[in-house]
């Protein structure tokens, strides 16, 4: 299939290369013919992130970044926050946190830059929990977890923070998202919002370093209801939040990440784990074990068994794919959602500390 050429209308995520941590920019549509603002999503590696966006930005003046999202407080999540924090092109509009406190001087920084730039600088803090939600025009971002309960349980330093991780779930719709909710449900008509709500094509789920824990609350609080002829008088819709059609695999795709239960609820297409495998040997007992980590063997078997497509940002999942696959190489990944429409995805060729030559304008 021929690429396609990238519209301003589209929502545009680029999950970066970045060998073991997580850097997510969004590219958040244009508005009124303006330029096109962009969020963050953590930040590893803040010297490729800043390069990276900068060929994004081209000779285009920059903006400020509509948010900047600290997921949790881990060192491979944070470390490059306060160069954009204290970048006076960059410098965000808000900052989003877990509620994890943190005794890192890393993450100290990040509020101590925080509040020196507030002194010229107009930047909301704002304290993350589920169900809140944030409106772009046709994009609607969701917060799925921390749940109030893993945060109180988990927001203590030295307690596995990975379960008090901000998920986010992004939509792209063909209208405006505030002007969907304002019209009436018709359970009859299959083109009303409540049915494009449900139409997982154009929705894609950023993971961070979530576990099980954190997953369990999450389906807690965003269960599947289904209907079916039998429950027809009764139930008289259906909808799953958490379907999607992208996942970004949380927690690099270790042991610990999302169970198979968990992508057999959000039924994606194709998965993207941030990633720099590692094997090991380890003596277990009377026998020796080599294995290899991030991806996980159980995490992409988990995958494997949904049938979804996984591209990993070292590569290392498509290198072992007989044939080789053509994504067998290092790279950030492009997703590109169009207004409504069905997600198509590429991976550049990157290396770990370095942005990629060109950033296409299609795909």
């Amino acid at each position: 299939m021929p690429a396609q050429l990238i519209n301003s209308d589209d929502l545009v995520i680029h999950i970066l290369n970045v060998g073991h941590g997580d850097a997510i920019i969004i590219g958040l549509p244009s508005k009124n013919g303006e330029e096109r603002t962009y969020g963050l999503v953590d930040c590893y590696k803040g010297s490729k992130v800043k390069k990276y966006l900068n060929k994004l930005y081209k000779d285009k003046q920059k903006q400020r970044l509509a948010f900047i999202c600290a997921t949790h407080p881990h060192w491979d999540h944070i470390s490059g926050i306060s160069s954009f924090i204290t970048d006076a092109d960059y410098c965000p509009h808000e900052f989003w946190d877990s509620g994890f406190r943190h005794e890192s001087n890393t993450y100290r920084d990040i509020l101590v830059n925080i509040m020196q730039a507030r002194k010229n600088k107009d930047i909301d803090f704002v304290r993350v929990s589920s169900g809140m939600e944030w409106y772009f025009g046709k994009v609607r971002i969701s917060a799925l977890s921390p749940s109030v309960v893993l945060r109180n349980k988990y927001a203590t330093y030295g307690v596995d923070m990975n379960n008090a991780s901000i998920v986010l779930r992004l939509e792209h719709h063909k209208d405006n998202v505030l002007f969907l909710q304002s019209q009436q449900y018709d359970k009859d008509d299959p083109a009303t919002p409540e049915a494009e709500r449900k139409a997982s094509r154009s929705v894609m789920i950023l993971g961070a370093d979530a576990e099980f824990d954190a997953w369990a609350q999450v389906t807690n609080e965003y269960p599947k209801l289904e209907t079916d002829i039998w429950q027809g008088p009764l139930v008289k819709k259906m909808i799953n939040l958490l379907n999607c059609y992208v996942v970004k695999v949380s927690h690099h795709g270790s042991m610990h990440s999302a169970p198979l239960d968990m992508y057999e609820k959000m039924s994606p297409c194709v998965a993207i784990v941030s990633c720099e495998q590692k094997v090991e040997t380890t003596q277990k007992g009377s026998h020796t074990l080599t294995r290899g980590y991030y991806p996980h063997p159980s995490a992409i078997m988990a995958l494997e068994e949904c049938g979804i497509e996984i591209l990993t940002t070292d590569g290392s999942y498509e290198k072992g794919k007989v044939p080789a696959a053509e994504n067998a190489h290092a790279g950030s990944v492009m997703i590109v959602v169009p207004p409504g429409g069905k997600p198509r995805w590429k991976k550049l060729d990157d290396d770990k500390d370095n942005p990629p030559t060109v950033i296409p304008d299609a795909i």
